[in-house]
């Protein structure tokens, strides 16, 4: 079991890494439908790019549990937080990283998800191993998995006003328009600095 979980945790990182830079084109490549609204990037924000991180790896995990068959409450538990503690890790980095400013964010923002992924990966790994009984965790789990499903399909229609949802190359939120005045926004975005 010890291997098969190794071999596992190791496949989902590559997983979660190909799968996430696949969802955050695919708002583009179905030509700006709902399915891509629903699971790919919309924006240039930290959440945009989050979101098919999270997405990614609770796809990684479901498959885990199908194809493992651990004992399903550690598992669920473990999974929950580890997903919570991805998608926490990610965003911390990046708001880090954007309070010295640069023009390098793709390279940071992937160098940021690579150390995310596989931190919780390794965490994830250590604490299915673990001898720490989760058990009555099981109950805030299954309301912190509803708590990120709210979280995942309202916050791309309806973003709060603040960094972690802001479009970096437009300064909105949410879904752009597809005929928009780029030029206009920057000259906006000049005039009030």
């Amino acid at each position: 079991m010890q291997k098969k979980l190794m071999k596992t945790e190791i496949g989902g990182i590559f997983f979660v890494i190909l799968l996430s830079l696949f969802l955050q084109n695919l708002h583009s490549l179905c030509e700006r439908e709902i399915i891509g609204v629903m699971f790919g990037s919309v924006n240039d924000s930290i959440w945009e790019t989050a979101k098919t991180i999270l997405l990614s790896y609770f796809l990684w995990s479901m498959i885990e549990l199908l194809g493992l068959q651990p004992p399903f409450r550690k598992f669920v538990i473990i999974k929950t937080l580890t997903l919570y503690y991805l998608g926490l890790s990610y965003i911390v980095l990046c708001l880090i990283f954007s309070l010295f400013g640069s023009d390098t964010h793709y390279i940071a923002e992937f160098t940021f998800s690579l150390i995310s992924i596989i931190s919780t990966f390794f965490l994830s790994y250590r604490l299915n191993l673990s001898e720490i009984s989760f058990n009555h965790l099981f109950a805030p789990s299954i309301f912190l998995l509803f708590l990120f499903g709210a979280f995942y399909f309202s916050f791309t229609p309806f973003p709060p006003q603040n960094y972690v949802f802001m479009d970096r190359a437009t300064c909105l939120y949410g879904i752009i328009p597809e005929n928009i005045d780029e030029g206009a926004i920057v000259l906006d975005t000049l005039y009030y600095v």
